[in-house]
């Protein structure tokens, strides 16, 4: 399957999946309230589970194993787990198919969508030194109040940047670090030499 198809058919089936996600009325068979974040903690921890267990997912997804044995396993593996039913039947659904090489797309998309909806951001912000909380809470706040969304922001530290920051969000980039202003002065003396 190509890079693009797999990523088509991970988005169709995160859509689906938020889709019953988000409908009010739904309930799984144990008369559980299907919660959006709680699927998405769900998907996680499988995702874990197939990442940390290459053996567990290549039998799921090998088409050298017969699809009742492929569920047959899926089903012991989940057995003991407390899973919403869409999450079970979707991990059922995609066991059967030899479709479970695309779980990690799904969950990506499935947690992506579900940020959108919830018009929150996700973004990087690397900076020469920690920042406190206190700086964190208003780097966050001022960015959302810019771009109108609550941030989920992951912060990392780089001593190359000397000072400064560099913040991604989604594909732009804003770099105020004193490194890029060192090159943006040298760039202009040299323009003028």
């Amino acid at each position: 399957m190509t890079t693009t198809g797999a990523f088509v058919i991970a988005k169709r089936y995160a859509q689906a999946l938020l889709g019953v996600a988000l409908d009010a009325d739904k309930t799984d068979k144990n008369d559980k309230k299907v919660d959006a974040d709680e699927i998405e903690r769900e998907l996680s921890d499988i995702a874990a589970l197939l990442e940390s267990q290459p053996k567990l997912a290549d039998a799921l997804s090998t088409p050298a194993i017969a699809a009742e044995t492929r569920v047959a396993i899926l089903d012991e593996v989940i057995s003991g787990e407390s899973l919403t039913g869409a999450v079970v039947n979707l991990l059922r659904l995609l066991t059967s198919r030899e479709r479970m090489s695309v779980f990690g797309l799904i969950f990506e998309q499935y947690r992506k969508l579900l940020l959108e909806y919830k018009q929150i951001q996700p973004g990087e912000v690397t900076s020469a030194h920690p920042l406190n909380d206190q700086q964190q809470k208003r780097l966050a706040d001022g960015l959302g109040e810019a771009l109108g969304k609550t941030m989920e922001l992951t912060f990392s530290n780089d001593a190359q940047l000397v000072g400064g920051l560099v913040v991604r969000v989604s594909n732009r980039v804003y770099d105020a670090s004193v490194i890029r202003q060192l090159e943006r002065v040298k760039e202009k003396a040299l323009s003028i030499l």
